[in-house]
């Protein structure tokens, strides 16, 4: 016992330079020091006086440079810099300065495309705005300007891009471009002769963002130039004709006209943009689908047969597909087909049409499937390139689905008489709060 009590007692007790045996005294306990970037905290009796940090309210605000570095990291979401800008006025000043927004625009366009905001459409005769994004990001409605162009039901949207909406009277061969998120409005010029009653059949168009540079962020194009770009076949034969506008010289250019190659009538529905080039449907009596395509560069125009079996232009649509090259989609509940077009290595001017995908819907839409043989009522409705999102109704339901991830997104309320939409993308917020002095 005496042996096992002079062992404990070592363990307390310490030898000072006198040789006298005196108890120790207990550590003292390791108290979390947080470091001022708010990282990980390091322990106090790791550190000496001369290394440790100066007290909270001492700690020195982060360099601009750097502040603004992180803040370029925010995602790339309209309510980003409005949520930054209320923090305090340094982030105030840092996410309302215009050479820090075109900097988190390039960062925005190199991380996401800018995202969809809502559809247009029109509804009861109505052409509204549906917001499709959650709080905070959620852009009501009433921020949204709508031409009063619409309100005519001769007048639809034929284009939804970059920023703007086109809208066409077909009636008097008239066009008006305008900016949802600014309320700018541009009527265009008398369209060419060519395109006017009585000598059109159909008429088509799309509108484009005119800027290329590289450091030009599409998705806030609200303030540049633009290109209409115009369609029609001649009534009197199989000739298509196309001519396009350009803000900055507020004129139209020559005409280029081609005949197709066999019979064939423009779908009433919008382009798609790949690249440089705008491919709209066509039908051939009701046989098979085929795209008129429209090399703006080369401004040329070339029609080119689609996939066997495409003839509902409710149930397909041109895409542009992963790879950034066309292809083309259809959908028939419960069933998706994704299909690619490739050229012939040897002879480039042959190509075909290869089913890439094919997927079954029940379980991307969360629909389980019926025990009943009842047909399902479903349509293509809607189609973006810049996120390779398609708008798909079921029943009376309708989808936003991500051709890329295959995850889709349910719209809020009923929409068993939904019809053509046109999805509306951007990172412009509706709204900055004004600077505080």
């Amino acid at each position: 016992m005496a042996g096992r009590r002079r062992s404990r007692s070592r363990i307390h007790a310490s030898e000072d330079d006198d040789g006298a045996t005196r108890p120790s005294r207990r550590r003292r306990a390791e108290v979390p020091v947080p470091l001022p970037d708010g990282g990980d905290t390091l322990s106090e009796s790791l550190l000496d006086d001369s290394r440790r940090p100066p007290a909270p309210s001492k700690w020195l605000p982060l360099p601009l440079d750097m502040l603004w570095k992180i803040l370029l990291l925010l995602p790339p979401k309209p309510s980003s810099r409005l949520r930054a800008s209320a923090v305090s006025t340094r982030w105030r000043g840092i996410a309302t300065d215009p050479n820090f927004k075109s900097q988190f625009l390039v960062h925005s366009r190199n991380c996401k495309p800018p995202p969809i905001l809502g559809l247009f459409e029109r509804r009861r005769q109505k052409f509204c705005f549906t917001p499709v994004l959650h709080p905070p990001d959620r852009i009501p409605a009433e921020r949204i300007h709508i031409s009063g162009w619409m309100t005519s039901s001769d007048c639809d949207v034929t284009a939804c891009r970059h920023g703007r909406v086109l809208a066409i009277d077909r009636l008097l061969a008239r066009l008006v471009v305008f900016a949802p998120l600014t309320g700018e409005e541009r009527n265009l010029p008398v369209v060419p002769d060519e395109f006017r009653p009585p000598s059109y059949f159909h008429l088509n168009a799309s509108v484009l963002c005119a800027a290329n540079g590289q450091d030009h962020v599409h998705g806030f194009c609200h303030k540049s130039p633009f290109k209409v770009a115009l369609l029609s076949i001649y009534r009197t034969g199989n000739q298509f004709i196309s001519s396009v506008y350009s803000s900055e010289s507020g004129t139209w250019s020559d005409l280029v006209s081609m005949d197709a190659p066999f019979e064939v009538s423009l779908v009433g529905v919008p382009a798609t943009l790949v690249g440089n080039v705008l491919y709209w449907m066509l039908s051939s009596n009701n046989v098979c689908a085929a795209m008129l395509e429209f090399d703006l560069d080369r401004q040329s125009l070339t029609v080119i047969k689609g996939p066997s079996g495409m003839i509902d232009s409710g149930s397909h649509r041109i895409i542009k597909t992963e790879q950034g090259t066309v292809g083309w989609v259809r959908f028939s509940f419960p069933i998706l087909e994704i299909w690619l077009r490739k050229k012939n290595c040897q002879q480039q001017q042959v190509t075909t049409w290869l089913l890439h995908k094919t997927v079954d819907m029940h379980d991307i839409l969360g629909i389980p499937p019926r025990s009943s043989n009842k047909v399902w009522h479903s349509k293509l409705r809607g189609y973006d390139e810049a996120n390779n999102v398609i708008i798909l109704l079921v029943d009376d339901s309708a989808y936003m689905v991500d051709l890329n991830s295959m995850k889709s997104t349910k719209l809020d309320g009923r929409r068993s008489s939904m019809n053509r939409c046109h999805p509306f993308t951007s990172f412009y917020p509706p709204t900055w709060p004004s600077k505080k002095h």
